[in-house]
């Protein structure tokens, strides 16, 4: 399906109305790849016509301002699980040389992105790149452009196990510095400053399906959804109810939880998605990355994300 684009003017800001799209594109390139992000939300109504969506809103609260964890562009009305223009100014979406989409990952410093391992461990030696500031994969009718940046180095940590994820992190070093303040749609999130509490609302965004399996389809424009943290102990019970059995013990170290409400989860295939919790000064703290999980959407199924706060000292040492 093609973009339908139509200028309308509501509330004295100006946006783009933009058909919903089948399948997650950038540039033009489709992806083949499985999403782990679905979000099973349906849209609220809207101004915009029928099967439409809005674009976004060019109002920058400050332009300039570098803070970590600050969205720079004010939020516009949008539907209920689509993200507004500017939400998740950290977003990095990781691309190949030829645009096509492998997954996510958030940007920490104007240098480097942190990502999970199990994405990139296939692009050590090249192939791959970095792009900030996209919203929708498939239109530049945006206010801002995006930027691609080509990678100096990957460094993944060096216990990572690629069979049960455990120590599931890499940071990217890219070859430029990011202009943060010349970029309003683009900033840092700040580290955590503790693993967040039980029943904290937290929020993942990406471009994932609509729903779980092959009826699902992709969404070319970023999608979001809230998910509450799980303590581990409760994760590691309910996790023990599905098929991997009650011998399974979850490495509180590697990870944490979140999700486990009907209809509302980070699923199979977008790894690196940031879960992000806002801290008592309005700032994201990046608290977790989508890793894996048992299905999708369930009740008392928590979603499976990388423990952020417990790779600190390991990420400022690849950063430094």
């Amino acid at each position: 399906m093609f973009y339908i684009l139509c200028a309308i003017l509501f509330v004295g800001i100006l946006r783009n109305c933009i058909l919903a799209q089948d399948t997650i594109t950038f540039d033009s390139k489709t992806t083949t790849m499985s999403s782990r992000i679905d979000l099973r939300i349906v849209n609220t109504a809207s101004n915009c016509p029928e099967g439409q969506v809005y674009c976004c809103s060019t109002n920058s609260q400050n332009y300039f301002d570098t803070t970590c964890g600050i969205r720079k562009i004010s939020p516009s009305s949008h539907p209920q699980g689509q993200a507004s223009y500017g939400a998740y100014p950290w977003q990095a979406a990781l691309l190949t040389t030829n645009n096509n989409y492998i997954g996510s990952g958030v940007l920490i410093t104007s240098n480097h992105v942190l990502t999970v391992a199990h994405k990139v461990t296939s692009y050590i030696n090249g192939g791959l790149k970095v792009r900030l500031g996209e919203w929708d994969g498939q239109s530049t009718n945006e206010p801002y452009p995006y930027q691609d940046y080509s990678i100096k180095k990957i460094s993944i940590h060096s216990e990572f196990n690629s069979l049960n994820l455990q120590n599931d992190v890499a940071v990217i070093t890219l070859n430029t510095t990011v202009p943060i303040s010349n970029s309003p749609n683009i900033n840092t999130a700040c580290f955590p400053t503790a693993i967040p509490a039980a029943n904290t609302k937290c929020w993942v965004s990406g471009w994932g399906k609509n729903a779980f399996g092959t009826n699902g389809k992709y969404q070319s424009i970023m999608k979001e959804v809230d998910v509450p943290i799980v303590d581990q102990s409760t994760c590691e019970n309910d996790l023990r109810k599905t098929r991997l059995g009650q011998s399974f013990i979850l490495n509180r170290n590697s990870f944490i939880c979140a999700g486990g409400e009907q209809g509302k989860d980070a699923c199979t295939g977008d790894g690196g998605s940031p879960l992000v919790c806002q801290n008592g000064n309005g700032q994201w703290q990046v608290v977790g990355m989508v890793t894996w999980g048992i299905g999708c959407a369930t009740s008392n199924v928590p979603g499976v994300y990388v423990n952020v706060y417990n790779y600190i000292s390991w990420i400022k040492q690849q950063i430094n």
